[in-house]
Parts: C-alpha cells; structure tokens; sequence
C-alpha cells in the first residue's frame, strides 16, 4: 500500500512540474506576441518603444477608485510603474508621465474619451498637444535670507519613492482626518521636489536623511519661500494641462480613463 501510495505522489509531482512548465512556456509565447507601441516622451523630443498596456496594469489602475485620497496617490504612482516598466529608456521625468500614458491608453483601448463637459473627444489631439514641450529647467534654486533651497524636477523613480512613502503615512489616518491626510499630501508633493536645503554654510540632501526627516525640515521653511517652490512646480502643472485641453474642454487623468465602457 506504502508503495502504491508513493508512486502516486510521485505521479502527481511529475504532473505539476509538467503543468508548472507547460504554464511558463506558455507565458513566455504570450509575452512574446505583443506588439510594441511607440509613445512620445517630452522630455527627449521623440517617440519611444513601449509594450503596451496589459489587462492586469488596467485593473491595478482602475482599482485606485475606491480609496478615496489614498487612491489618488496609488494612482499616480501606478502610472509612473507602468512607464518605468513598459517603455524603453533611461529615465523619464514627472513631466513626461501625461503624453507617455495618453499614448499608451489610445494604442491599448483607442482614442475616444469623455471630456468634462461630457463630449467625446480623441486624445489624439492632447498626444499632439504634448509635442509642444517647453524648456523645462531641471534644476532650480530659490533662497530667502540665508535659507537656500536647490529644487529639482524628480524622475518618475525619485517621484514613486516619495509617493510609496506617502502612502504609508496616509494609510495611517483616519477617515474622519481628511484634513490631515490632505496636508501631508501637499507636504510631500513640496518635499519631491527638493534636492537640498542649506543654511549658511551648512546642507541637507535630502536622499542622505530619511522621508520623515525631510518632512520636518520643509515643514519648518518659511511660508515665503513656499512661494518661490510652488512657482517652480506650477510650470509643470501649466504644461500637464495644456496637454490634456481638447478645444475649449479638459480631459480628466484619473482612472475612469482607462474604463472603456466609460465612454459609451
């Protein structure tokens, strides 16, 4: 019986390496039929190779819906995974993320979608918009008395580190402190922003301290130097919205974009 029973557990196992096998192989044929996309990506000027979009990157997308101001922040950090993963290049900026995404969702479920005003419109239109790509410094510095601050636009892997960090201090809150979790956004979206803060003769960089520890150093700033900092990320909102305005109306970027049926 011993016996018997051995054999059988050793065809099972031959059975499930088998299946396991055949499953992989079969994976890799599936992968390997995707037919790549180009996008193109403001910051170098030119259209770029991408993968397109896959079922599974659609659903992580459109399940940010339900979670209020957590799911803004997971859905933008699922947009910059998906760029970092599905298209070719060194890196990409906070800039770029609007253009590459609207090429990727209009090569993956087509152009048409629903504008604010409720008209459906082609996002072919804001992929053109985005051609039109201003002359976006990098790297900036803003000061107040002795109070230095060396600003940075932050690539979409810089960004993901903050915002993954954000997430977990949100995740913290409770609902009834909407407030709260509100301002801790606004903090962040300041603190990604940042490459170093000094004074006198003194600094701070940032990536050698810890998430917590530059949150306390931006919260102490003076409110007058927050000015000159959103002066800086205001260019990039500018240009964000130019690129999703269809005529006279706007397309919304949240996750109701990557719904299809929306659009019927």
């Amino acid at each position: 019986m011993r016996r018997r029973e051995g054999e059988v557990e050793k065809l099972n196992n031959a059975l499930n390496n088998y299946m396991s096998n055949s499953t992989s192989e079969f994976l890799d044929k599936l992968t390997s039929l995707k037919n790549d996309v180009k996008v193109f990506v403001p910051s170098v000027g030119k259209e770029c190779v991408a993968a397109p979009l896959t079922l599974k990157q659609q659903k992580d997308i459109i399940s940010t819906t339900v979670n209020g101001v957590l799911g803004a922040l997971q859905f933008n950090h699922a947009l910059n995974k998906i760029i970092i993963d599905n298209v070719e290049g060194e890196q990409f900026y906070s800039f770029d993320r609007v253009s590459i995404i609207l090429g990727l969702r209009a090569s993956s479920l087509g152009d048409k979608v629903k504008a604010e005003n409720g008209d459906i419109v082609s996002i072919n239109t804001c992929i053109e918009n985005a051609k039109n790509v201003p002359k976006f410094k990098l790297e900036k510095k803003v000061s107040i008395d002795t109070i230095k601050v060396s600003l940075r636009i932050p690539t979409l892997e810089q960004e993901n580190q903050i915002i993954k960090k954000c997430i977990f201090e949100v995740d913290k809150i409770e609902t009834a402190e909407l407030s709260k979790a509100m301002g801790l956004i606004y903090i962040f979206e300041i603190l990604k922003h940042i490459e170093s803060v000094s004074i006198g003769e003194q600094t701070v960089v940032f990536n050698d301290i810890k998430v917590q520890d530059r949150v306390k150093i931006v919260e102490k700033l003076p409110l007058e130097l927050y000015e000159k900092i959103t002066t800086f990320l205001y260019e990039i909102n500018k240009f964000d919205r130019s690129v999703l305005k269809v005529d006279e109306t706007q397309i919304t970027l949240d996750a109701t974009l990557f719904d299809a049926t929306a659009v019927v």
